[in-house]
């Protein structure tokens, strides 16, 4: 059998998760001494209320070896293989992890540990479009070229309220001296390879932001329709205003919106949205 497993910071909404049989392993997150499991012990909604009582962000950390391998082992057995896909190397040790566990645990199951370069819903989505093909009874190749395609051709911009928590965190790589000061302005990333890093800056009003972050999108997609997942970190009013704004720039495609979740928000903190795109043929 095969099984399609990710970690918690795909930001995967549970009725996809229920939908596709996902198998989930949480990272945690640190408030001083006390760690909680993200999907498990605190929430996105939550975590974003509690944020402004806190003095500092948490920190974050990885799952172990051991706790990967009792993962595997709780859903999957001999003769089983697990595609395990998970958030950028350059950006944690997660993928470390699962490779380690499946290492131990190769004389008990095939694991294909996938480093997706990405995070959040562009994690979310290499996921969904693996966790498709196998329900749609693609074999273990046809799967993992799909995961390959989407890998290549995923469109992610997304902006955030300052630069401070990804600089602080080393999330992110040095921002260009050729875009100047961000004095009233807004950074404009992506992720390249894995890493994370800036385009451009955007001066003006959030509704300009709103609407470059899909110029762009729509740049890199053309005319073809897409599958659009916009996310938001504790900013769903902002997330349903480039939600309009994409209706109109993109007259096929289908929007869903999709909160950020805790460990991913540690380090972009609060008021981060953003665009994870692919394109889809037409029918």
């Amino acid at each position: 059998m095969i099984y399609i497993a990710t970690d918690s910071t795909a930001d995967l909404p549970d009725k996809l998760i229920e939908k596709y049989g996902v198998k989930i392993i949480p990272l945690n997150l640190h408030f001083g001494e006390e760690t909680l499991k993200e999907g498990e012990e605190i929430w996105a909604e939550e975590f974003f209320n509690r944020l402004p009582m806190e003095a500092y962000l948490p920190a974050t950390s990885e799952p172990t070896p051991e706790e990967f391998v009792a993962f595997y082992r709780g859903f999957a057995g001999p003769g089983d293989t697990v595609i395990s896909i998970h958030l950028s190397g350059r950006l944690s040790k997660t993928v470390r992890s699962a490779r380690a566990a499946a290492k131990e645990l190769q004389d008990e199951m095939e694991i294909l540990v996938i480093d997706s370069r990405m995070v959040s819903m562009a994690l979310g989505m290499i996921v969904i479009e693996a966790a498709e093909a196998l329900a749609q009874g693609k074999n273990l190749q046809e799967i993992l070229d799909r995961v390959e395609y989407v890998k290549e051709n995923l469109v992610v911009f997304f902006t955030v309220g300052d630069l401070e928590n990804l600089s602080r965190t080393g999330r992110l790589e040095e921002f260009p001296s050729c875009l100047g000061s961000l004095v009233n302005a807004k950074p404009v990333l992506t992720i390249d390879k894995g890493r994370v890093i800036a385009v451009e800056k955007i001066r003006g009003n959030l509704g300009r932001i709103h609407r470059r972050l899909l110029e762009l999108t729509k740049e890199r997609l053309g005319s073809s329709p897409a599958k659009i997942f916009i996310l938001h970190a504790g900013a769903l009013d902002e997330a349903r205003r480039v939600e309009e704004t994409a209706k109109e720039i993109f007259t096929t495609g289908k929007f869903s919106i999709v909160p950020i979740g805790p460990v991913v928000g540690a380090h972009t903190g609060p008021g981060a949205f953003g665009l994870v795109a692919l394109a889809v043929p037409e029918e």
